[in-house]
């Protein structure tokens, strides 16, 4: 066998691979980045205290609230760019601070979003598709697991960036659970 057939197929399988085979390629490059630049403002008081009171203003929530709420949502989004509960995520004090994490990153991250302990909103930087993330990997693999957990979802394209959302979950220095976080992280920053 030629060293150039060897060479050519080599290539070949290097544009061949799967999103998901190049996403373990970046998972430590994500962990270094969690652990010098996230982890850190994870125990900001404005994000522990806002969804410290998320929690407590949505106790009791049925599942038929949940849902209506995240259909409300939906709705807001899609036919008006917007409205009172879409409003109320995108324009707290925690998504102020989050904005200006997000700013501060020089293009590494490019969406932030904290869940509640149900895995609904809190606040964000960008608008999300739906209100309710609970149902979703990045919320099951974070909050529900342990005050450590961090899940580093596959590398997608998005916009011609190469992005993965990395979730944690957000805990008080106890290691009290309170939700979690998910960031949207172009590694081709890294």
């Amino acid at each position: 066998m030629s060293k150039r057939f060897v060479i050519i197929v080599g290539l070949l399988l290097v544009v061949a691979l799967p999103t998901s085979v190049m996403a373990g390629s970046h998972e430590a490059k994500i962990k270094k980045y969690v652990d010098s630049n996230i982890r850190g403002w994870l125990f900001a008081p404005e994000l522990l205290a806002a969804v410290a009171q998320q929690n407590i203003n949505h106790m009791g929530l049925t599942g038929d609230d949940i849902n209506n709420l995240d259909q409300r949502w939906r709705i807001e989004k899609k036919y008006h760019g917007g409205g009172d509960l879409m409003d109320s995520k995108m324009n707290n004090q925690l998504s102020a601070f989050l904005r200006g994490v997000k700013a501060a990153s020089g293009g590494v991250i490019v969406e932030i979003f904290v869940m509640d302990n149900l895995g609904l909103n809190v606040g964000q930087t960008d608008p999300t598709g739906d209100y309710m993330q609970g149902d979703e990997a990045k919320w099951k693999k974070t909050y529900p697991v342990s005050a450590k957990a961090v899940f580093i979802d596959e590398v997608e394209e998005d916009g011609g960036m190469n992005i993965s959302q990395t979730s944690l979950t957000v805990a008080r220095p106890n290691g009290a659970r309170l939700g979690a976080v998910t960031i949207a992280i172009n590694v081709d920053k890294l």
